[in-house]
């Protein structure tokens, strides 16, 4: 295990050497005609053997970025000066989503002559810093999530992006995400539906039975009450204000206004049972903590990774976190509300799009192809836990040491039952204002029929017909 483990880091100190010289070349701080450093300098300040620091500088070399010469050293190159730019408004996360710095170093080693300069996009703005940049000039190309994509068809922002060819070895799941009156204006990266993940050791200690898709979530609440009993603590956990969390409830109980036999509108029944059951876990602090370990669905895992809770509602996307870990844990599908209801759960595809005011479209769509390429998903599916959108890369058998869930491929299977936020049928700032009632619900600062009255109020803005019962 300590040998694996020295060989990541190896291949982390290579790749972060030869990246830090590529960056310092690209953005002016070594000049062209400058020397870079002796290779035994370069090998003490980046921890790596001289023969490794050769291997760095030869993919420099095939990058046109330096020349080596004879007796004297590595020169930078003046054609640095003529490379294409790329800049790439992107969040953050998705370094450790899809190894997205890993594949920018193989788009410049494939594309010398292209650099790409990662911009990082508000993460709670991130439709309106990409407007932003976008209507300034500074974007070429751009990534966004489906809930974003349906935020900037909602604004008018997506004609600002390039339409694009259908592209067949994609799964159309993952198309349809970005995909309006017809037309497609991203290609997907990578998909994921929100899951049931569990530590199967805390199951086995409590002599309990695994999760399976014959679950509804009494059955999840009934089994969290058994894991606080024999371990003392919570045992389950999501970030309740999340639009990727509560969604699911909405999701799976309906989203429909109604008027009682007074005119009043307020949400149909199905609705209320779906919010009544959500707030029976959530606000069920035996087996739900109180605190929130941050403000994002990512800051969940480290507390099921330090066993602090058995289950948490999770993504593909977040499992990397998991990927080097011991831990022995699966994913199971989401609970149903009732026993006999279908199956529904919550996709979160990611996409990348061109923008069209690009001065270097060309190039532009060279990195938006070269993300959707066998080379790209086949990193993403080797390398990471996240599933890629081309559906042959994403089905193909892996035998690295990675720690997957067994149940890995379960998503093919239960591909028919994804559902993304539009299904709900209302606006994103509707959305919105559902999370702040919800919120005030679940910490007990407003009754529920408040809360279905201020719904009732919220959905009607979006125009929603009513559906009226006695």
């Amino acid at each position: 295990m300590n040998n694996k483990s020295g060989r990541r880091s190896f291949q982390e100190r290579l790749e972060s050497f030869v990246s830090k010289i590529r960056t310092d070349i690209l953005n002016g701080s070594r000049q062209a005609g400058s020397y870079l450093p002796s290779e035994s300098t370069l090998a003490k300040q980046f921890q790596l053997s001289n023969k490794s620091v050769r291997k760095g500088l030869e993919q420099l070399v095939e990058e046109g970025l330096i020349v080596k010469i004879d007796r004297v050293g590595s020169m930078v190159t003046d054609a640095v000066q003529e490379k294409i730019r790329i800049n790439f408004g992107c969040n953050p996360t998705l370094s450790s989503d899809f190894l997205l710095d890993d594949l920018l170093t193989e788009f410049h080693r494939l594309n010398p002559g292209i650099h790409v300069n990662p911009i990082s996009l508000n993460n709670f703005e991130h439709v309106q810093s990409a407007l932003e940049m976008m209507e300034s000039g500074f974007l070429d190309v751009v990534t966004f999530n489906s809930l974003q994509f349906q935020e900037m068809v909602e604004r008018g922002i997506h004609q600002m992006l390039d339409p694009l060819e259908n592209h067949e070895e994609l799964y159309p799941i993952t198309l349809e995400a970005f995909r309006h009156e017809e037309q497609l204006y991203a290609y997907p990266i990578s998909f994921s539906p929100v899951v049931l993940c569990y530590n199967r050791a805390h199951f086995e200690e409590a002599n309990l039975t695994e999760p399976d898709s014959y679950w509804t979530w009494n059955d999840l609440i009934h089994a969290a009450e058994k894991l606080s009993e024999a371990r003392g603590r919570h045992s389950v956990y999501f970030v309740p204000a999340s639009e990727n969390r509560y969604s699911v409830f909405l999701l799976q109980g309906g989203l429909h206004i109604v008027e009682d036999d007074l005119k009043r509108r307020t949400l149909g029944p199905q609705t209320a049972h779906s919010l009544k059951v959500y707030s029976k876990l959530v606000n069920n602090h035996t087996i739900f903590p109180k605190y929130l370990a941050g403000d994002h669905d990512d800051a969940t895992i480290p507390l099921f990774k330090q066993g602090q809770v058995s289950m948490v509602l999770t993504s593909y996307f977040n499992l990397n976190q998991l990927r080097h870990s011991p831990l022995d844990y699966d994913v199971s599908p989401l609970p149903t509300l009732e026993r006999r209801d279908p199956q529904k759960s919550l996709l979160i595809t990611i996409g990348t799009g061109i923008v069209a005011s690009s001065k270097v479209k060309d190039a532009a769509r060279k990195l938006v192809e070269f993300l959707v390429s066998t080379e790209a998903q086949t990193v993403i599916r080797q390398r990471t836990v996240s599933i890629p959108a081309k559906k042959q890369i994403a089905e193909m058998q892996v035998t690295n040491e990675l720690n997957r869930p067994s149940r890995y491929l379960m998503y093919r299977e239960l591909l028919p039952t994804f559902f993304y936020h539009r299904e709900l049928g209302i606006p994103i700032k509707v959305l919105r204002r559902f999370n702040r009632s919800l919120n005030a619900y679940w910490s007990n600062m407003i009754d529920e029929q408040t809360l279905l009255d201020e719904l009732g109020k919220w959905y009607s803005e979006a125009n929603a017909p009513a559906q009226v019962f006695n």
